[in-house]
């Protein structure tokens, strides 16, 4: 059985089969690798059990027992996931179950590889280069503002235009609210640890980051302290928009007439932070399900007091744009943004001469 590093896979391109359960592949994966489970998630439990309470041999011996009549299938399907072509297989540490499918794979001639350490391994490469940007000094562009203004969507242009956004929620598939994972998946810190860190590799070395102003946590998700020092230091861009058009912002993203139990239910987690007479009216509204009325009331006398009490944490100056519209927003953006990475590559000169 031949093995390859992982530094080795990711650098070939080669398909990636993760053999772990489908829980631990949902949990945490390589990008773009595909699952092909040895066990089922309760198969696992069993056979773990087992080795805790009989030993290894016995849990071998289980192992074999449900993995064996489904060799046929195994081989059917690495062979349609990889169409004949070299590729790796992975688990947690490199360990038996991807030691045991690599070498029937390359006994039945498919050209298989075991990546040396596991999805362990991987994420050792990611903690590592997160560390190494952590030493970087890089300034960073804080885009700011209240809640609805199009940030995330004035970040998604910049981004498609090629300019240097880590996009922080989309990587925590998170918007950064009580509400942020209405309609989005769940993700775990080591998932988004590895977004991040691509992320930061695909971008490569910039005059400059763009992110939105966000907290520590995004949902269940931990922002790293290099990024959280960067924003409070960034030059900030804070940017207005009429209450209305940040209802109607608000309205097209999260579409609440499609998610009224989940929005329901965020609103009962911080129902007890409403005065008496924001309950009434937001309580109202939701039985009438007349979402503007709910959002107008969130806006002014919850998530603004709150947005405008922690933007004191942010240290950099401060650059003011008002819009009234996406196209006018993002364009205002683009031009400070052009304005400033002229003054910062100017800089970057200075202090390389």
């Amino acid at each position: 059985m031949k093995k390859i590093s992982i530094d080795e896979a990711l650098n070939k391109k080669i398909p990636l089969l993760d053999v772990r359960t489908p829980a631990e592949f949902e949990k945490f994966h390589i990008p773009g690798a595909v699952n092909l489970p040895i066990f089922s998630n309760e198969e696992r439990e069993v056979v773990g059990t087992t080795y805790k309470q009989k030993g290894t041999e016995a849990a071998k011996d289980l192992g074999i027992s449900i993995v064996s009549p489904l060799l046929p299938e195994f081989y059917k399907r690495a062979k349609e996931l990889t169409n004949h072509q070299e590729f790796a297989v992975y688990c947690w540490r490199g360990g038996m179950r991807s030691k045991s499918l690599a070498t029937i794979f390359e006994m039945m001639g498919l050209p298989s590889l075991q990546i040396e350490g596991g999805i362990r391994a991987y994420r050792q490469k990611v903690t590592t280069g997160l560390e190494d940007f952590s030493t970087q000094s890089t300034p960073y562009l804080v885009l700011e503002g209240l809640t609805g203004t199009s940030k995330t969507e004035i970040l998604t242009a910049l981004e498609k235009k090629g300019y240097p956004v880590i996009d922080l929620e989309g990587l925590a598939a998170h918007r950064g609210s009580v509400f942020g994972r209405v309609d989005l998946p769940e993700r775990s810190q080591k998932e988004f640890e590895a977004k991040l860190y691509h992320r930061l590799k695909e971008i490569g070395e910039k005059p400059y980051y763009i992110i939105e102003s966000e907290s520590k946590r995004l949902g269940n998700i931990i922002i790293p302290d290099f990024i959280l020092e960067g924003k409070q230091k960034g030059t900030r861009i804070q940017v207005h928009a009429p209450l209305s058009y940040r209802i109607r912002t608000i309205l097209n993203t999260y579409h609440p007439e499609q998610h009224h139990e989940e929005i329901t239910d965020a609103i009962t987690k911080i129902e007890k932070r409403f005065s008496a007479e924001d309950k009434e009216v937001i309580d109202q509204a939701l039985e009438a399900k007349n979402y503007a009325v709910i959002i107008q009331r969130l806006l002014l006398y919850y998530y603004d007091p709150r947005y405008e009490y922690k933007a004191y944490e942010n240290e950099g100056s401060i650059i003011n744009l008002s819009y009234e519209s996406l196209e006018e927003g993002t364009q205002l953006v683009q031009n400070e943004i052009d304005r400033l990475d002229i003054k910062l590559r100017s800089e970057g000169e200075k202090v390389s001469l």
